[in-house]
């Protein structure tokens, strides 16, 4: 499935298009360039438009008055950001490629044109607007949990996207669907620690304790900073993780751990107790 048939499948699954909405989104050929890592996405572009995530990871992120860097939101391929018409931008910040991007630019012109045609596409954006907010509330709400929890509950939502996007499905390397070997769901390579450490507002030395804690208690397993979840099911529990807010079509159901599986959602033997994990951990 290519990014921009998912991303209409989302908002088909929304019930937010019809017949005629579907046709003219899938019509659309916008033209594709190459964004290298680290580079405001909306650079040298026109004002406005949208830009759709075809390949790599993105981010919106905001520089404090210190310096100090802060990541808003995330973006995969079938991701659509900065949605706003003409020059506007309904959110903060500049969207940046936290890895190689490939990126399919829609200009406000051709926006404009579609929502004249098709009122129905202008409440889709504003609904993608609304689920990327809602993303960032509950990533306000985790800020209020204990360190370890809190990424834990992260890496469920990469890991979550990233497998719903089709990407990032390869254990070091090799296909995830190896004759005779156990499926490992790795979350994006591009989302490591000094991102971790810019959405969850803590020291990149916090993070590395964190996720080394994590892996002591067999929830994760580090390979040259990129984590995987071989049994998604403890950390899932771990983390109190449900997909709901993510809102991505099919998938929730399978996220979720089965009732039969004989884990505790909450609490679950290592939740609060920090020294179970290995140290004292701090906020």
């Amino acid at each position: 499935m290519t990014p921009l048939a998912w991303l209409v499948r989302r908002l088909d699954e929304a019930a937010l298009l019809g017949v005629a909405e579907r046709r003219a989104l899938l019509a659309l050929a916008p033209q594709e360039r190459l964004v290298p890592a680290r580079t405001d996405i909306r650079d040298g572009q026109k004002a406005g438009g949208a830009h759709l995530i075809v390949d790599g990871v993105a981010c919106r992120a905001a520089m404090l008055p210190d310096g100090t860097r802060r990541i808003l939101a995330l973006y995969f391929p079938g991701d659509l950001c900065g949605t706003g018409r003409g020059a506007a931008d309904p959110l903060p910040g500049t969207i940046e490629a936290l890895s190689p991007c490939t990126v399919a630019d829609i200009p406000s012109g051709t926006i404009d044109s579609l929502i004249r045609s098709h009122p129905g596409i202008e409440r889709a954006l504003w609904w993608l607007t609304l689920v990327e907010l809602g993303i960032g509330q509950q990533w306000l709400i985790n800020a209020g949990w204990e360190a370890e929890r809190r990424i834990a509950h992260l890496i469920c939502e990469v890991r979550a996207r990233s497998q719903a996007a089709g990407r990032d499905m390869q254990v070091h390397g090799r296909d995830m669907q190896a004759p005779g070997r156990e499926m490992e769901e790795c979350f994006a390579s591009a989302v490591r620690q000094v991102v971790i450490a810019d959405i969850a507002a803590l020291s990149t030395v916090h993070v590395s304790r964190v996720l080394h804690a994590l892996q002591a208690a067999r929830l994760i397993t580090l390979n040259r900073g990129a984590a995987a979840v071989p049994q998604p099911a403890p950390l899932i529990a771990f983390a109190g993780f449900d997909p709901g807010y993510l809102h991505l079509p099919d998938h929730a159901a399978r996220a979720k751990p089965e009732p039969s599986a004989g884990i505790r959602r909450d609490p679950v033997p290592w939740a609060g107790s920090n020294r179970d994990l290995g140290y004292a951990s701090r906020t």
